[in-house]
This record gives structure tokens, C-alpha cells and sequence, in this order.
């Protein structure tokens, strides 16, 4: 190869700089970490693909100093957003669910931040950025990674490009080289697979006669309603005269003919179109790799799961995966952590990841349930007269009712947690039931660490990042000192968050419940308690993976682990 590289070995290799490898690369840059980000291409989204960047995934671009970028990355601040189902743009609206334009959304109560829409070819251009501005991250495209080798001592990886091969080495490598990652493949990991639901496919348009009808004016997603069932969806790419048209449950292959005559069905009338882009084609079916970690080898983002498109959560989920690998990779590296903080990665997202693919698949299924469900309503409503009118009311209220989970889910965005995670100490407390129509933050171990305004633009998610953060409420710092000195004699960052007025006290205390709260560098609760342990650095053990709580000297005063 022609490539002049800064170094042959490297802390980590990421292979794939879509969504999650460039944001694992760009978090572990943050971190210090020395990284090979390799993507076989130029590393450019040409397709439209995912729209919606949850409101947990801007958590994270916040922390990682991006989310400004995000705002401003081309979608129109004062363009609609609202989801409109209806027959046609021609005809009048069966329903519709009001989401405010970008300038004019607050955050919730539950974050400091909301959701941005961007699509995939504009947020995969700004996680590349983010990672290449990492001075410790060097990034090499159009160069494939042929062969990976591991050793109990580093892993080595063959790469190559036009002008031959090379070699390099680093202690770990992370596959996030999509759903058919040849790494995967090479290390004999199976994949369980769902039956596959539908086949979908997309293509971005460009109409300015479509832009024109004043309906297509009003909304940020119109999907077609008939009696035949849900199908068709048009989504404003760049609030100009770019459109995404998608046929969500289709069967075989879907070709230009089909998106042209979607097109002309979601319109109500004749318009022209031209092709941005080829037709992107893919199956609905769910599947999970086997396992996500061999040795010194990894598996993130599709590398290791894939789900329906519904609900957006997909990318979103890979870029958890980024979160949570990135931290537990920088504590082994650095030397304070134990490899049961690695190992722990593969039971901590697999439970994130069935509660995400479940949502997902259910939004697909209720998709395909229209076909037959809705056909009750259409038969009144075709007959017409005041029955007509109470069907078609009826019909309205059944959309909202099944498919508003399916945009903006904050509790499926902030509720998931890593439940019997073994670095995390449970407190005795219930877990709750998966809502995803309200969510209640909690601060149980596992769980999200609740967001509260610490001071204006200042947020307890703004404190949690570089190490372990302790949340002490109700006393002084100093009271804690015993958890500071056992974290300094094992090397382990631990940074202490105090409130400094008694109303943020009070707050704190309402969110966290506890007196004592133990936050990982990832956002997630790691053990609270009301009642300081006699030995604290033997929970920092278990959190840092060195033991297993199992493991652990059973302690005299059980309530010490427990917010009893």
C-alpha cells in the first residue's frame, strides 16, 4: 500500500465508517485512544435511508460537541414536521399528528435536548468529520480489510487497496462492516434470523411539481391510506423538492415503474419526477448475531443486529452500541478495568437490542395489518352517508392510536436499560414494565441516569463522559471520600457531582432516589444506594469488572448495596 501510516499498531482497529463505526472512532479519539478507521468506499451515504436521529443519539452528539452541527446540517428549521396519513395529497387529510418545526421544539422535561431530523447522507458525513477531527484517529478509505487474525496478545488485520497490501496490528478490532460484515463471517459467527415480514425499498425524487400541492406543504411525512391497506409513504428529504418515496410492504422486486406509479398515487395526480437516486431495496426480518465479541474482536451495529426500518431505531441503536463499547474499551486499554467489563458488552446490548428489534418488528407487522384490519372502516366509508363520516372518524382515531409510537419514541429512546448487567449492582428495587407510550426516568442501576438542570444550559448528562461519576445528594462531599481514595488507588477516573443549591438538591433527590448514585462514563446508573459500603472500592470492582458481583467479600450489611 501506498499509505504513509502514523504508527502499525494501534489501540483500536475500526473496520466500516457508516454511522457507528465513525461514531465509536470519534468517541474513542475523544478519549485519548490511538485508532485505524478503514471503510472500503469513500465513505459517503448516497441514500436517503434513516431520517430520524433519536432524542438519546443527540444526547450523546451533545456530549460529543456535534449537536449544533445536527441543527444546522440543511433540513429547514421552520419546515413542517407533522405526520399526515391520507388517500392522496389531493384529497383531504384523514389524520394527522402535530410535531413542531425545529425552531419552534423544546426540549422535554426528561432531556436537554429533542430529536433532529437528518438524514443518513447528512449525518454520516458529519460522524466522519467528527472522528477525523480526532488528532489520535487516522482514517484510510478505500481500503478493505482481507483477513483478520487475533492472538491473546493483539489482533492483526491484512488491508488493501489499489496498489496492494499491508498489515497492521492493534489490541482490539471492532467489525461494524454492515449486515453482510465479511469479519463476522470470517470468525464463524452465526446469525439467528427471523422469517423476513415484507420486502421495502426506497428512492429519493426530486418533484417540484409534488413540492407544489399545498398539502405536501404542511408535513414532514404523508403515508398513503386505502382500502387495499398501508404501503406508500412520501418523506420531504431537503424541504425543497427532494422527497423520499417509500413502498414499505411491497413483494419481489420493486422497480422504478412501481416508486413512478407510488409517486403518482401518493400525489392524487399526474406529476413528473426525476431519479436522485437508484432504488435501495431490503428485507424486514430480524436478526442478531450469535454472539458480538470473539477474543479481541468485536461486532457493532449491523455487523451484529438488523430490524425493520419502522420506528427509525436501527442506526440509532448501533450508535448505543458505539456508546457503550467506546468507554469499556478506553478503561481496559488504560489499564483500570478488567476484561469482565469487555465481556460484559455482549449481555448489556443483546437486552437493549431485543427490546428495540421488538418494537421495530411490531411497528412493521402493524403496517402489514392494515391490508385486513382497515377494511371494516372502508366498506362504511365507501357507502357513505353520516356512517360513512363516523367510520372515517373512526378510521383516524385508529391510526393514532396504533402508529404514533412510530415517530418520536422518547420512551423507547431513554427507556432501555441493561437489566442483570453483571457490572452493574442491582438494588433490590423492581424493574419496571417496557412502556413505550410514557416515559418515567429512573436512576435504578441499568437504567439511563436521569436528566435534571443542574443550572441553565447545564444538565446532569453534561457531567457524565470521561470517567465514573458519583452523585452525592443530601451531603457534603467530603462524605464520600472513601470512594474517592479507593477509585485514586486502583487509577480509576471517578468525579464527584455535588449539587450547589439546596432546590437542585431536592430535584436530584426526586430523580435519583437515592443518596449515593455511581454513574458510568456511558449515561447508565451503575449501583445507589441511601447508605455509604464499608469497603466502596469493593462495588468499584465490581463496576470496573475486576469482579464479579458474585464473586465479591460478602459483606456484613447487605443494605449497603441496596436502597433499602
Amino acid at each position: 500500500m501506498s499509505t504513509n501510516l502514523p504508527t502499525t499498531h494501534f489501540d483500536v482497529i475500526v473496520v466500516g465508517a457508516g454511522p457507528t463505526g465513525a461514531a465509536l472512532a470519534g468517541d474513542l479519539g475523544q478519549r485519548g485512544r490511538s485508532v485505524l478507521l478503514v471503510e472500503q468506499g469513500d465513505g459517503v451515504v448516497r441514500d436517503a435511508r434513516l431520517h430520524a436521529v433519536s432524542i438519546r443519539t443527540m444526547e450523546l452528539a451533545r456530549r460529543w460537541g456535534i449537536d449544533e452541527a445536527l441543527r444546522n446540517c440543511g433540513w429547514p428549521l421552520d419546515h413542517p414536521q407533522d405526520v399526515v396519513w391520507g388517500t392522496s395529497l389531493s384529497e383531504p387529510e384523514l389524520a394527522r399528528i402535530h410535531w413542531p418545526s425545529i425552531a419552534e421544539m423544546q426540549p422535554p422535561s426528561t432531556s436537554p435536548t429533542f430529536a433532529q431530523r437528518c438524514p443518513q447522507m447528512w449525518f454520516n458525513e458529519i460522524l466522519l468529520s467528527f472522528a477525523k477531527d480526532q488528532p489520535t484517529v487516522t482514517t484510510l478509505l478505500y481500503t478493505a480489510v482481507t483477513d483478520v487474525q487475533q492472538t491473546s496478545e493483539a489482533v492483526t488485520a491484512v488491508l488493501a487497496d489499489g496498489s496492494g497490501t499491508s498489515e497492521v496490528t492493534a489490541d482490539y478490532l471492532v467489525a461494524c462492516d454492515g449486515a453482510r460484515s465479511n469479519i463476522r463471517r470470517s470468525l464463524n459467527i452465526d446469525t439467528v434470523k427471523s422469517s423476513v415480514w415484507g420486502t421495502s425499498a426506497e428512492a429519493i425524487i426530486r418533484s417540484p411539481q409534488l413540492a407544489a400541492i399545498p398539502l405536501a406543504q404542511t408535513l414532514g411525512r404523508f403515508t398513503v391510506v386505502e382500502p387495499a391497506g398501508m404501503s406508500i409513504s412520501l418523506l420531504p428529504f431537503d424541504g425543497l423538492d427532494k422527497y423520499r418515496v417509500t413502498v414499505m410492504v411491497g413483494e419481489g422486486e420493486i422497480t422504478k415503474a412501481d416508486m413512478s406509479a407510488a409517486a403518482r398515487k401518493i400525489a392524487g395526480t399526474e406529476v413528473e419526477i426525476e431519479f436522485v437516486t437508484d432504488i435501495l431495496p431490503w428485507s424486514n426480518r430480524e436478526t442478531v448475531a450469535t454472539r458480538f465479541r470473539e477474543g479481541r474482536v468485536f461486532l457493532a451495529g449491523d455487523a451484529a443486529h438488523t430490524m425493520p426500518t419502522t420506528g427509525g431505531l436501527g442506526m440509532n441503536t448501533g450508535i448505543q452500541d458505539s456508546s457503550d463499547l467506546g468507554w469499556k474499551l478506553d478503561a481496559v486499554l488504560q489499564g483500570w478495568a478488567g476484561e469482565a467489563l469487555l465481556d460484559s458488552y455482549d449481555p448489556e446490548r443483546r437486552e437493549c437490542v431485543a427490546q428495540t428489534s421488538g418494537l421495530a418488528s411490531s411497528i412493521y407487522k402493524d403496517w402489514i395489518a392494515t391490508r385486513t384490519g382497515h377494511k371494516q372502516f372502508w366498506t362504511r366509508i365507501q357507502a357513505g352517508g353520516p356512517d360513512g363520516e363516523r367510520a372515517r372518524r373512526e378510521l383516524a382515531d385508529s391510526l393514532l392510536t396504533t402508529f404514533r409510537r412510530e415517530f418520536n419514541n422518547i420512551p423507547a429512546s431513554l427507556g432501555y436499560r441493561y437489566e442483570g448487567s453483571p457490572v452493574c449492582i442491582e438494588d433490590g428495587t423492581p424493574s419496571p414494565a417496557l412502556n413505550y407510550e410514557v416515559y418515567i426516568p429512573t436512576a435504578r442501576p441499568g437504567h439511563r441516569a436521569p436528566h435534571v438542570w443542574l443550572e441553565p444550559d447545564v444538565s446532569t448528562l453534561d457531567c457524565f463522559g470521561h470517567g465514573f461519576t458519583l452523585v452525592v445528594i443530601g451531603h457534603e462531599e467530603d462524605t464520600v471520600d472513601g470512594f474517592v481514595t479507593a477509585a485514586q488507588e486502583r487509577s480509576m477516573p471517578l468525579e464527584v457531582l455535588v449539587a450547589h443549591s439546596a432546590t437542585v438538591d431536592v430535584q436530584l433527590r426526586g430523580a435519583y432516589e437515592a443518596a449515593f448514585v455511581l454513574v458510568r462514563p456511558d449515561g447508565h446508573v451503575a449501583w445507589r444506594s441511601d447508605v455509604l459500603p464499608d469497603q466502596p472500592g469493593l462495588i468499584l470492582d465490581v463496576v470496573r469488572g475486576a469482579v464479579t458481583a458474585d464473586a465479591r467479600t460478602p459483606d456484613p450489611h447487605p443494605r449497603h448495596f441496596l436502597n433499602l
